[in-house]
């Protein structure tokens, strides 16, 4: 192998020192199979009424017409917007109409008969106010789902905008409630008022909502990508695809190669100006070596046998990774701006070892564009039923008197304090005073 230093871009070392793991965050994904309240789009067979308001004049599309709307529904008598939960339908020139979803300008939308609203060529809006209750508030995050065609379209939750969008149209689209839009939500079984906004320009029409409960995850990063900013690495430049092609894996991908004649940096890195350059790369000229170490507890090290270790990877072009020395992914040419998923094996994860371990990248020399990000993570259930935390009630004692702390094991005899919290069914409790 031909050790060159070509550029000292940090001090020496720095590649060498292993990253640790970031705090877990826990994250929230879209599953179409858990509905609170059912969509059209995702939960069809389910169909459901609101009250409708339509504008529709039966104006052909033009296009000085493009994302004008036609009409709003009036206040009620009492100044009140027809968002607001406790808006009182008005009756005028325009009405207020209980009809069945789906709400589509086809006859028939996944396999329901429509409210035909308006058709394909006319120009128009329709306002929804969809009434629910709930018994209990999930204890999960929420996705609303939200499709419309066309566009302006608004979605409001008793009252209060939690989405809107200006242009387009999506009949798929959800979005993610914040914590303060979820806490909009009563739970008391008293109503709460969905109410929405669909335009429509011209071609298809569509108004949906819907609640869904989502997926929830713990997820721990072991090495960043971009998204977090420029990350620590080694790196080294070879002189042709001929050199990476007789280079041997074990001269360069092991826990212990000396990284002294390695270019200490930050990645990511391109030949171009794009978003994956922080270090220039001629790729045009020159393959690449890579080497990110990161750090792995005892404790992490036996979770991972149960949790999914994702590597996600932007490349250009044809990359092969290696996890401590061993070969557990490549691909042939390049995925552009897109990222790949590899989910590590239960032979790939075998390969880590508490302490220092390291990730390592090759990719080719070629005519065009070259960049490389890629990251590890963590990823592991998260049960938000078990993080609830009760209102303060007495704190639980076994039948010997005996008092028990959150890992269950007793901390005290009756009389004496108790810890200020226990688990006990899954729920945090707070210890009586």
């Amino acid at each position: 192998m031909n050790r060159r230093i070509l550029l000292l871009l940090a001090a020496a070392g720095l590649a060498a020192v292993a990253a640790r793991a970031q705090e877990p965050v826990v994250t929230a994904t879209w599953n179409a199979q858990k509905p609170v309240l059912p969509s059209s789009q995702y939960t069809p067979a389910e169909t459901w009424q609101a009250q409708v308001m339509v504008f529709n004049d039966g104006r052909r599309y033009q296009d000085q017409d493009y994302n004008h709307v036609w009409g709003t529904p009036p206040q009620d008598a009492a100044g009140r917007q027809w968002y607001e939960p406790d808006y009182e339908l008005t009756d005028g020139a325009k009405t207020w109409s209980l009809q069945t979803s789906p709400f589509s300008s086809d006859e028939y939308y996944k396999n329901q008969r429509s409210y035909r609203w308006i058709t394909a060529d006319i120009t128009g809006d329709i306002y929804l106010r969809r009434s629910f209750t709930l018994s209990e508030l999930p204890a999960a995050d929420l996705f609303l789902a939200c499709g419309h065609d066309d566009a302006p379209a608004e979605f409001y939750l008793n009252g209060v905008l939690v989405y809107s969008v200006s242009d387009g149209w999506n009949n798929d689209e959800y979005a993610l409630l914040s914590a303060g839009q979820k806490a909009l939500l009563r739970a008391d079984g008293t109503e709460n008022v969905l109410a929405v906004h669909v335009h429509q320009n011209w071609g298809g029409a569509y108004a949906d909502c819907g609640l869904y409960e989502a997926d929830m995850a713990l997820t721990t990063t072991l090495l960043p990508t971009l998204t977090d900013g420029p990350w620590p690495c080694a790196y080294y430049l070879l002189n042709n695809n001929e050199e990476l092609n007789q280079l041997e894996p074990a001269d360069w991908t092991g826990r212990c190669i000396n990284e002294e004649d390695w270019i200490m940096g930050y990645g990511p890195l391109s030949n171009s100006p794009d978003q994956f350059r922080h270090t220039p790369w001629g790729s045009q000229v020159q393959p690449l070596l890579v080497r990110r170490h990161f750090q792995l507890t005892a404790d992490q090290l036996a979770a991972m046998a149960d949790a999914t270790v994702v590597m996600t990877i932007s490349y250009d072009e044809n990359p092969r990774v290696y996890l401590n020395g061993t070969l557990i992914w490549s691909a042939s040419g390049w995925n552009d701006n897109d990222y790949a998923r590899y989910t590590l094996t239960a032979a790939n994860k075998r390969l880590l070892r508490e302490g220092d371990n390291v990730l390592c990248v090759s990719l080719q020399q070629g005519g065009g564009g070259g960049h490389i990000d890629y990251g590890l993570s963590i990823t592991e259930p998260y049960d938000p039923e078990l993080t609830a935390v009760s209102e303060p009630q007495p704190m639980p004692r076994s039948t010997d008197g005996r008092l028990y702390d959150l890992q269950g094991r007793p901390v005290s005899t009756a009389g004496r304090h108790a810890p200020a919290l226990i688990v006990r069914n899954g729920r945090k409790y707070i210890s009586a005073p």
